[in-house]
């Protein structure tokens, strides 16, 4: 009665977003996407849609990974794919800079508001700024050549 024994209210990912194994030509190819994510809320709606920016990439190898560009530091910065660090072009000050002060050798996500930078080759680890943990990435399901976004970590599936 009620829905007591209901399965609990959790974030859940609407299941639109696929891609293929062909849209990944290269290593370190980086495809934008949104990611819609349903939220059940108590209003006359029963649901919310909310929209999270993120990157879909390619690796060294053969693996696709995602990550959300929201910075894990919880402000209003968005993460940003820096796929040669050393050489960004941007021209400013070092230190003041989009991550071209990080010592990288591989592609990087980096947050310009806080100076924050994620090591792709190596699971988002924080390697520059003052993130409070790794860049969030999102669960994945690979089937022949489509690949599958499932859900944000720490999201449910109902």
């Amino acid at each position: 009665p009620f829905g007591i024994f209901d399965p609990a209210d959790m974030p859940a990912g609407t299941g639109r977003e696929v891609f293929s194994t062909s849209d990944f030509p290269a290593p370190w190819t980086c495809i934008p996407f949104i990611f819609r994510q349903e939220h059940v809320e108590f209003n006359s709606e029963k649901q919310v849609i909310k929209e999270i920016p993120a990157f879909a990439i390619r690796l060294a190898g053969d693996e696709i990974v995602a990550y959300s560009r929201l910075c894990p530091r919880g402000h209003a910065g968005l993460l940003q794919f820096r796929d040669n660090p050393r050489n960004c072009g941007c021209h400013l000050d070092r230190v003041t800079c989009c991550g071209c002060a990080v010592d990288a050798d591989n592609p990087i996500l980096v947050c310009p508001a806080d100076l924050s930078a994620f090591d792709l080759a190596r699971d988002g680890r924080i390697i520059q700024g003052c993130s409070p943990r790794p860049a969030r990435k999102f669960d994945l399901v690979r089937r022949g050549t489509q690949i599958a976004v499932l859900k944000l970590e720490g999201s449910f599936i109902s």
